[in-house]
């Protein structure tokens, strides 16, 4: 259900489905993350994708010969994956439902459960985003992993308003606006993009960051242990001043 201030758990998928692929293609992280993901899955290891998309990750991996499943808020996001899929070698298992809603996820159990490019973020609330660390305990099979990937927040003493740059050409321009709320770790976005003779276009977004320590207590109250953590999916170090992680949690047992 929307909330009053619009948003609801399809809100980023209809934002962005139609560019997603152009803004956002694969790249070597992209490589290093279906590398990292296939070896903690193993030979023919499930993996269940929070937040599939367009398949970024999901179709090169079930091209790997994982059993993949796809589990997306957007069915605009979805359709474009099935797309994808008409014709194709590979096979994903797509479900339409909300993360942060564990009545709707697919049943397990899983190898690997992969929540990427701060999919864990896009849940609205500490609550979503603790129902969606149960969830993922309850479908992951004994000794599974849960691999989080996020943005390290930086601290944010007071109300901070921005207006950004993304991208200028000789008939777009995209901005991004945004409000960040320090008492409820809130983000909320637009990408406004305008094209020369087109009516403005806006691409609303909202974010709940947390910084990897309040990830870790989340993962801790549903019975995971943190494994691992990384600054990119290629294994190089943490720092915690960084910009990014990549964290592995387990499920004990196997």
């Amino acid at each position: 259900m929307p909330d009053r201030s619009g948003f609801d758990a399809g809100t980023y998928g209809r934002s962005f489905a139609d560019v997603y692929d152009e803004w956002y293609p694969g790249d070597e992280a992209t490589d290093a993350a279906v590398a990292a993901l296939s070896d903690l899955a193993g030979p023919g290891g499930r993996i269940l994708e929070l937040g599939v998309g367009t398949g970024r990750l999901a179709l090169p991996l079930a091209a790997a010969g994982h059993p993949v499943t796809g589990m997306d808020a957007s069915e605009e996001m979805l359709e474009r994956l099935r797309g994808k899929l008409r014709g194709g070698d590979a096979t994903v298992e797509v479900v339409h439902g909300d993360v942060g809603d564990p009545h709707q996820w697919p049943a397990g159990p899983f190898d690997v459960v992969v929540a990427a490019f701060n999919l864990v973020f896009n849940l609205p609330s500490e609550q979503d985003q603790a129902r969606c660390f149960d969830a993922a305990a309850g479908v992951l099979a004994p000794g599974g992993t849960l691999v989080v990937e996020a943005f390290v927040p930086a601290p944010l003493p007071e109300r901070d308003r921005r207006l950004e740059v993304r991208e200028v050409t000789a008939s777009r321009v995209v901005l991004i606006a945004t409000d960040a709320d320090p008492s409820t770790g809130v983000v909320v976005g637009q990408h406004v993009e305008l094209v020369d003779g087109e009516p403005v276009r806006l691409r609303p977004w909202r974010l709940r960051v947390a910084p990897p320590a309040d990830l870790d207590r989340l993962a801790a109250a549903a019975g995971l242990e943190l494994a691992a953590r990384h600054a990119d999916w290629k294994g190089a170090p943490f720092d915690p001043h960084g910009a990014t992680h990549v964290s592995r949690y387990r499920r004990p047992g196997g």
